[in-house]
């Protein structure tokens, strides 16, 4: 959701300029000015970064996951498991489609993490998949188009709409509380025209249980979702999975308790791809991390 906030802004920006009687005047100074901070910030000029590696462009670090959103930890881990060379960038840029992460590699930008994967495997010549024969590599797609479209919504509609308290956001995410209201809503309305919000949290959560349940099935016994060896659709997973299991106090044990199969591959795929996990967390916001 991290990721549609620059989009939100915009529409913010002219909401409040248009109807500051309902805003207030303190509302329009902060959320304007906010707006062009992040524009800015947006269009500053790009540095010479080193050729062949690439630039990740994240929000900062998570306060006990690498990232407070699915799609920055599922590209990482992506980087990491295809041993490309990468570097972060924490500085808050957005893509050219206002959204992050995205990556520059020699020169080039390209948005949206599925597009960032499909380059760089076309790119230099890298298939995570190449242990699937043609029937498996459909079942990795389908799962990937769960897990980024439709799990991941039933994410942002409990952490956003249904959990009143927003450990995560208030804490971690977005301090202001003005900003919040304004926020909150513009989620609420994205959810609801995706579909999502129109439903009742219990069966939203039927929802969630279903897809969780789906994966744990598929998954069984096997150390990665398709197998033996992780492919491209496990830092998908990971990086959903990842936020609920770490970063989702509404859901109160949810993986450990009733998908226990599906919380031994996360920690497996913790060990495998971020044996350096605790640099890369600010435990629960005490320290600063260091990766």
């Amino acid at each position: 959701m991290f990721c549609m906030i620059i989009a939100m802004l915009e529409t913010l920006r002219g909401y409040v300029t248009e109807h500051p009687y309902l805003a207030g005047v303190g509302a329009v100074t902060v959320l304007v000015g906010l707006h062009k901070v992040v524009k800015a910030r947006r269009n500053r000029e790009a540095k010479n970064y080193p050729p062949n590696t690439v630039i990740l462009f994240q929000w900062q670090r998570g306060p006990y996951a690498p990232s407070v959103s699915p799609f920055p930890l599922k590209l990482e881990t992506y980087l990491r498991m295809s041993k490309i060379p990468y570097q972060n960038d924490y500085s808050g840029k957005f893509s050219k489609k206002g959204k992050t992460p995205f990556i520059i590699y020699n020169g080039e930008n390209i948005p949206d993490s599925q597009f960032c994967i499909e380059y760089l495997n076309k790119k230099l010549n890298i298939d995570n998949n190449k242990y699937l024969n043609q029937t498996e590599r459909a079942v990795a797609t389908a799962f990937q188009a769960m897990i980024d479209e439709h799990l991941y919504w039933t994410m942002v509609v409990f952490r956003w709409v249904y959990n009143k308290e927003q450990e995560i956001i208030k804490n971690y995410v977005i301090r202001s509380p003005l900003l919040r209201i304004y926020l909150n809503r513009l989620v609420y309305k994205q959810t609801y025209d995706q579909g999502i919000g129109r439903h009742s949290p219990e069966e939203v959560k039927h929802i969630m249980l279903t897809d969780l349940q789906a994966l744990s099935d598929y998954l069984g016994d096997k150390p990665f979702l398709m197998g033996d060896n992780p492919c491209d659709v496990d830092c998908s997973a990971f990086g959903l999975l990842a936020q609920i299991l770490w970063h989702a106090p509404e859901h109160n044990n949810l993986i450990p308790n009733s998908f226990p199969s599906l919380h031994r591959y996360c920690l497996r795929m913790k060990e495998k791809f971020w044996p350096d996990w605790d640099d890369c967390i600010t435990h629960g916001g005490t320290r600063k991390s260091i990766a």
